[in-house]
């Protein structure tokens, strides 16, 4: 299974969401191996791995692997030869504002595209803008991508109606593209959990004898729990059983 968490704006949650369901007790019941791929020259994600290296912290069956080329031929072969290795590949794909190389390869490549929004006009229209004539164009060419294209409500208020979100999108969202029925709420502990290379339950460990963080930490565990089986749930509603 690959994964790939794009959109063409940054600031949407794309790294810490990669993070997060890679590190997911959902993802590790489902798959033996688990590779994060960051394909950001950036190295937001590389620096945090090395942060986790460096405190010898144990990854269990979570490798990483980045891949700063911008060169189409290199990276490709670089994701291949990965995915032949892993039974789930997370990619965490830059932000891009021209070109959109990795943004168009992510989007043909993986077999369940995330795309995390906040319920804004304003993201509504750089979305149709910038990323869906690249998930047009893709479907056009394989039609047998229709329903690989998933949108994740971010950002959002942890007490709002869930299913006003999804009524949002559904009303907004251009064909085949549709929304996951699940949400990823705004909480400040996302901003805080991943320092010294720390993944969410580690955090979670970390905090356990300060009631007020645990409270907040468990709640995004589940959000992130929550999220990743319903990543599984949807991929397998795709593409059946045949890859257990």
């Amino acid at each position: 299974m690959i994964i790939g968490f794009v959109q063409t704006k940054g600031g949407t949650g794309k790294s810490t969401l990669t993070v997060s369901a890679a590190f997911s007790k959902a993802m590790d019941r489902r798959f033996s191996s688990i590779a994060i791929v960051e394909l950001d020259p950036q190295g937001t994600l590389k620096n945090w791995w090395q942060e986790r290296e460096e405190m010898e912290r144990a990854n269990g069956h979570v490798s990483f692997h980045h891949i700063s080329s911008t060169q189409k031929e290199v990276f490709q072969q670089g994701i291949e030869a990965i995915a032949g290795h892993n039974e789930l590949m997370v990619m965490d794909i830059p932000g891009e504002g021209t070109g959109k190389l990795h943004t168009r390869f992510a989007c043909a490549f993986s077999d369940l595209v995330i795309i995390p929004m906040r319920m804004s006009t304003n993201d509504e229209s750089a979305f149709m803008e910038n990323l869906y004539p690249i998930i047009r164009d893709i479907i056009r060419a394989v039609p047998e991508k229709r329903g690989c294209f998933r949108v994740l409500p971010v950002f959002v208020h942890p007490l709002a109606n869930h299913q006003r979100c999804y009524d949002y999108f559904d009303d907004i969202l251009p064909p085949h593209v549709s929304c996951l029925r699940a949400v990823y709420p705004g909480r400040s502990i996302y901003e805080n959990f991943n320092r010294m290379g720390l993944n969410l339950n580690e955090y979670a460990v970390m905090v356990e004898n300060n009631q007020k963080l645990t409270r907040q930490v468990e709640k995004a565990v589940n959000d992130v729990e929550a999220l990743s089986q319903t990543i599984i749930n949807s991929w397998e509603g795709l593409y059946g059983q045949e890859e257990r």
